[in-house]
C-alpha cells in the first residue's frame, strides 16, 4: 500500500520543484552550463511525453479509434421522461433502451411533434430510430420529418421520409439522410471551406404523423433510443498501415516506402494550403477595396488612410520599374517607413509578451510561496536561491573551461 501525503505537503514540494527548475533554467542568463542542460533535457522529455499523451487523447482516440470502431453516435431522444402530450405516456415495462419508452396512440392524436431535441447534430450520415407496433398495419405509414432553420440562410428547411408500418414488436430503422429523406430548401450548413460538409444546424423539431390508415387501425406506437449517426469509418484502419510507412526509413532496403507516404503528405498538404490561401486571400483582397466616397466622413478618412498605406507599402515591393521617378520613388520610401514602423510595433508586442511571462514566473515564485512568511522575505529568499543556482552555472562553466584548457 502506498503511503499517503497530505495536499499541503504535496503543494509545496510541487512548488519548490517548479521553482528549482525555473530558476535553474534561468542560468541560460549567464552562459549555457550543464544545470542548465539537464533540466532543459528534462523538460525535453516532459513536453515529448505530454505531446505523445495529447496525440492519443485528443486526436488518435476520439478522431480515429473511436470514429472507426463505434457508430459516433448522438442522442436525439431517448423517451425515458414523462411526456406532456396528448395521447403519449410514458411507459416503464416495454421499452427497448433506457428506463422507460413512449407509449403513443394515434388515434387519440395523430401528430407527435418534438421540440425538446439538440439543435446541433453536427454532420451524420443516417438516423437510427426504434419503434414498436403491436398490429400490423399493411397500408399504414409514419411521416417523419426533420424541422430546422439554416443558420447561414436564416430559412426554413425540412428532411422528410416515410416508416411503414407492416410489422409487429420492435423493429431498428436505420435512415440514411441522403438517400431516403426528401429534402425541401437548404438544410446543410456551408462549412465546405473548412473541409466540413453536410452539417446539420438549428433543429428546431422531430415532427411524426400518422396516416387515417394508422389512426383507424388503432395501432399502439411505442418510441424508443433515436440517434443520429456519423456510423462505422472502417477504412480509417488503412490510415494505420499508411502511417507505417514512414517507419520504413529506418531500413535501407524499404526506404522507398517512406518517400512514397511522405510525398503522398506532401501532395495534400500542398493542394489544401493552395485551397486555403484562395479562400482567405480572396476575401482579404476584396475587404481592402475601400470606399472613399458616399460615406460618412470618419469612415472615409479612416478608409482612406488604409488606401493610402496599402498602396505605399505595395509600391515598395513593386520591382518592375526602377524607383527613380518621384512618382514611385516617394511612395516607396513612405512604404518603407510605415513597414519599419509596423515590425517595430510588432517587436514591442513581443518583447511585451515576454515580459507577461517573467512576471507571471515572479508571480509564481513569490506569490505563490507556501511559506508563511511576508512577501519581503519571500522574495528574499527566492534572491538567494537564484544566487546559488547562478554560482553553480558559474562553477560548471569554469569546470569546463578547465578541463578544455581555456582560460
Amino acid at each position: 500500500m502506498l503511503p499517503t501525503i497530505a495536499e499541503d505537503r504535496l503543494l509545496a514540494a510541487i512548488y519548490w520543484l517548479g521553482a528549482f527548475c525555473t530558476l535553474g533554467i534561468l542560468t541560460i542568463l549567464y552562459a549555457e552550463n550543464r544545470l542548465y542542460r539537464l533540466l532543459e533535457h528534462f523538460f525535453i522529455g516532459l513536453a515529448v511525453g505530454y505531446g505523445l499523451f495529447i496525440a492519443i487523447r485528443d486526436v488518435l482516440e476520439p478522431v480515429w479509434w473511436r470514429a472507426m470502431m463505434t457508430e459516433s453516435s448522438g442522442v436525439i431522444a431517448n423517451f425515458d421522461k414523462s411526456p406532456n402530450l396528448k395521447g403519449v405516456v410514458l411507459d416503464r415495462t416495454i421499452k427497448r433502451e433506457g428506463d422507460g419508452a413512449w407509449r403513443w396512440s394515434p388515434r387519440e392524436s395523430p401528430r407527435l411533434l418534438l421540440t425538446k431535441v439538440p439543435t446541433d447534430w453536427g454532420a451524420p450520415n443516417y438516423l437510427r430510430l426504434w419503434l414498436r407496433s403491436d398490429k400490423i398495419v399493411p397500408d399504414g405509414m409514419l411521416t417523419l420529418r426533420i424541422r430546422l432553420r439554416n443558420p447561414d440562410t436564416q430559412k426554413e428547411a425540412s428532411l422528410t421520409t416515410q416508416l411503414p408500418t407492416n410489422f409487429v414488436g420492435w423493429r431498428e430503422f436505420l435512415l440514411d439522410l441522403r438517400r431516403d429523406f426528401h429534402i425541401t430548401g437548404e438544410p446543410y450548413r456551408r462549412f465546405e471551406k473548412v473541409g466540413r460538409y453536410r452539417v446539420l444546424s438549428g433543429v428546431t423539431a422531430l415532427e411524426l404523423v400518422a396516416n387515417p390508415a394508422v389512426q383507424q387501425a388503432g395501432v399502439v406506437i411505442h418510441l424508443d433510443d433515436w440517434r443520429h449517426c456519423i456510423g462505422y469509418r472502417w477504412w480509417w484502419a488503412f490510415a494505420f498501415v499508411w502511417g507505417l510507412l514512414f517507419y520504413t526509413v529506418l531500413i535501407p532496403r524499404f526506404a522507398w516506402m517512406s518517400r512514397m507516404a511522405l510525398s503522398v503528405l506532401m501532395g495534400l498538404g500542398a493542394g489544401y494550403t493552395f485551397k486555403a490561401f484562395v479562400l482567405e486571400a480572396g476575401p482579404q483582397i476584396y475587404s481592402s477595396i475601400k470606399p472613399v466616397f458616399g460615406v460618412p466622413f470618419k469612415t472615409a478618412v479612416n478608409n482612406a488612410i488604409f488606401v493610402t498605406v496599402l498602396l505605399c507599402v505595395m509600391t515598395y515591393f513593386f520591382f518592375s520599374i526602377e524607383h527613380r521617378h518621384p512618382a514611385i520613388r516617394a511612395p516607396a520610401r513612405l512604404g518603407r517607413w510605415l513597414l519599419m514602423l509596423t515590425f517595430g510595433i510588432v517587436f514591442g508586442n513581443t518583447v511585451m509578451g515576454r515580459f507577461s511571462l517573467f512576471i507571471g514566473r515572479l508571480d509564481f515564485l513569490i506569490l505563490q510561496n507556501p511559506l508563511t512568511i511576508s512577501v519581503a522575505w519571500k522574495a528574499l529568499l527566492v534572491i538567494a536561491i537564484a544566487f546559488a543556482l547562478f554560482f553553480l552555472a558559474y562553477l560548471s562553466v569554469r569546470w569546463e573551461r578547465q578541463k578544455q584548457g581555456v582560460t
